[in-house]
């Protein structure tokens, strides 16, 4: 490192004075090949690079619309008023004050109604007039119905080919406390109730080899008075997920019978046709 160092040392010094020595025209010519060199470095007269394209991504944002409560109660109001059943004592129809309201179970005709706010303490009717969307049809009990059951089943005669019934769409399962409802009831079926369900009611069913806890009531918030008897209670999707009895403990209240045991009943209805026969008491 010594040798080389002294070396380069000893070239700088032997370049200097030959150029000291040189002509003048010699040592224009390396003075201006320095100075090019150097403007070539500080300036980067070298060729540019071309420029890259810029990327543009598109981006989709999703934004998430929250419906009113209002609304929700609107539509299923809507929904479900063409469903309900206005039922009257005899054909004297609606000359008469409605004894009952029900709803439309099935579309060949079912139509069920509250046993209690229906027949009261008296036998049932051999026949009943029931109003839908305005429109009047003759309806007679289910055979093989008992008069202390919570539900009470019609079905309309006189259907036609031609007659088309819009029936209720039933909850996929019983409603939580705390979940908003809406009643479709008054004394004429036309009112409408909104109440928060606050308490469920079990009671043990014994009669199985294996006992059962069954939803068999449900209160809520504010209390349903009593001329709701028969009201159907859907969501606010708008799917039935009760019917509105008589408190059992004080028949001037009502909760709602939920949707489990509403199927159930429905599917053990011992004969699909109608008939004049009815056990058990009810009111005329």
């Amino acid at each position: 490192m010594f040798t080389s160092f002294v070396v380069s040392i000893a070239t700088g010094i032997i370049t200097v004075a030959m150029l000291q020595a040189a002509p003048e025209t010699v040592t224009q010519t390396v003075n201006r090949v320095v100075e090019h060199t150097i403007e070539r470095v500080v300036t980067g007269t070298s060729s540019p690079e071309k420029p890259q394209s810029v990327i543009t991504n598109n981006v989709t944002k999703e934004v998430t619309v929250y419906a009113k409560e209002d609304d929700l109660v609107v539509s299923a109001v809507e929904k479900n008023q063409p469903r309900v059943a206005t039922i009257y004592a005899s054909s004297a129809g609606t000359s008469s004050d409605p004894i009952a309201i029900g709803f439309i179970a099935s579309r060949d005709g079912l139509v069920v109604s509250d046993t209690k706010g229906l027949l009261g303490d008296a036998p049932a009717h051999t026949s009943y007039y029931i109003t839908i969307k305005g429109v009047g049809y003759s309806a007679t009990p289910i055979s093989g119905q008992v008069g202390d059951k919570p539900l009470f089943f019609l079905k309309l005669t006189g259907l036609t080919a031609s007659t088309t019934l819009d029936a209720v769409t039933y909850g996929r399962g019983d409603p939580k406390v705390a979940q908003t409802v809406v009643i479709l009831g008054g004394a004429d079926g036309t009112g409408v109730f909104k109440a928060t369900l606050s308490k469920m009611r079990y009671t043990k069913n014994d009669s199985t080899t294996t006992p059962v806890t069954l939803l068999t009531g449900i209160e809520t918030l504010p209390k349903i008075a009593d001329q709701n008897f028969g009201a159907p209670v859907v969501d606010l999707d708008g799917q039935l997920v009760g019917i509105v009895i008589p408190d059992t403990g004080d028949t001037t209240r009502s909760i709602i019978y939920p949707i489990s045991r509403i199927l159930e009943s429905i599917n053990s209805i011992p004969s699909q046709g109608a008939s004049t026969a009815v056990i058990g008491s009810g009111r005329g």
